[in-house]
């Protein structure tokens, strides 16, 4: 290996530039040095011939060796440091939350299935209804499989200038909750959000005369006209 004539030769470079195309090789020349020495290597083809024999002699130490495969982690760390954090595809931030998902439906399914959520077994709840000015005579009936409060009009008419409004009084509670007007239909069905459907079961079903429109405060306002507790019929 032979290079340029010593007198050529930078100050930066000690043992030559035999010794610096061999750090060159392995890549050990800090910046400023290897911008000088690839500058010199453009114009310089002993230099060059030097280059290339390094790079054959420091081969020839892997010869024999077995190429192993680096980890996916090195690859992913050489790519974070060489070009920053790369972005991750759409789906791969995804997968988390569709894997949540889907656990939060087998564990619903498994809940249901085993019937912990099984609304089927449930019971109707049934109140009889009677109010004597004006004469009626209701059934109130909730349905858990469908969460529907349903009042039936069997006998008398409902009045036209005031409204019968339908009230819930949870078990263990004096605190009424409104559940919806009356209808001048023979069937009234009120569909009910779940936490109050939760409530009906020991609860008790009130009626009372409002204003048109319903109470404008947050409790009855007129007199309760008829009260009885929703219970399972035959009980």
């Amino acid at each position: 290996m032979s290079g340029p004539a010593d007198n050529d030769l930078p100050r930066d470079f000690p043992g030559g530039w035999e010794a610096a195309a061999a750090e060159y090789v392995l890549g050990l020349l800090p910046a400023p040095e290897r911008k000088a020495f690839e500058k010199r290597l453009l114009d310089d083809r002993d230099l060059e011939q030097d280059v290339a024999a390094w790079q054959e002699y420091f081969a020839s130490f892997a010869e024999g060796i077995a190429p192993q495969e680096a980890p996916p982690q090195v690859l992913r760390r050489l790519e974070a440091q060489l070009f920053g954090a790369v972005r991750k595809p759409v789906w791969r931030q995804l997968v988390p939350y569709l894997l949540g998902a889907i656990t939060a439906a087998a564990i619903a399914w498994g809940v249901s299935f085993s019937g912990m959520l099984d609304t089927g077994n449930a019971p109707d709840l049934w109140a009889d209804l009677e109010i004597r000015a004006p004469e009626l005579v209701l059934l109130a009936h909730y349905a858990p499989d469908s969460q529907t409060f349903m009042v039936r009009r069997d006998a008398g008419t409902l009045p036209q200038d005031r409204s019968l409004e339908l009230w819930l009084i949870p078990e263990g509670s004096n605190t009424p909750v409104s559940i919806g007007l009356l209808q001048d239909v023979t069937l009234t069905e009120i569909p009910l959000p779940d936490e109050l459907a939760e409530q009906v079961p020991g609860a008790t079903v009130a009626i009372s005369d409002e204003p048109l429109g319903g109470s404008p405060a947050a409790g009855p306002t007129g007199p309760v006209l008829t009260l009885a507790t929703m219970l399972p019929r035959g009980d």
